[in-house]
């Protein structure tokens, strides 16, 4: 896998949002200076929601600004896949499989990241079918309708 153009970083740093507001936020959120979304965790699974939605963050900088060095996107990128289990593990029955679809568009991300040194890459064309798939977006719509129903996102008004 090459290393690509700026506007393929971006679309890497797009997918991972995607698939993050699926799990509760994106880099958006993160840096929006006054009104924010956030998570308000109340389920175990509300709680892996936004554990994972915070290990997302520096992956996301790793990609459109860089990262410290090797062993601080190994494991930010650990924390990632981490976190990811503990979603399909605590996921309710009915999106035990939405859950499991995204966060293994996630972990395929991840490991293109961390192999290129936080350089974006070019998926794989396999990768990006998947990561493109109508199955993807369905699941992300579905467990995103579920997070914001379920875990109580609210809006913020402090500033950061």
């Amino acid at each position: 896998m090459g290393v690509v153009s700026r506007a393929a970083r971006l679309v890497l740093v797009a997918g991972m949002a995607t698939v993050a507001v699926g799990c509760g936020g994106s880099v958006a959120d993160a840096d929006a200076p006054i009104i924010t979304r956030t998570v308000v965790p109340q389920t175990p699974f509300c709680q892996a929601v936004q554990a994972n939605s915070d290990a997302l963050r520096p992956l996301n900088s790793a990609a459109t600004r860089g990262v410290g060095g090797p062993d601080d996107l190994k494991q930010a990128g650990d924390a990632v896949r981490r976190t990811g289990s503990d979603l399909v593990a605590l996921a309710p029955s009915d999106l035990s499989k939405d859950v499991q679809r995204i966060v293994d568009a996630l972990n395929l991300q991840v490991d293109a990241l961390v192999a290129a040194g936080g350089r974006a890459v070019q998926p794989s064309p396999e990768a990006a079918a998947q990561l493109n798939s109508p199955e993807l977006l369905s699941a992300n719509q579905r467990v995103n309708a579920y997070v914001s129903r379920a875990c109580g996102r609210t809006p913020s008004t402090t500033s950061r």
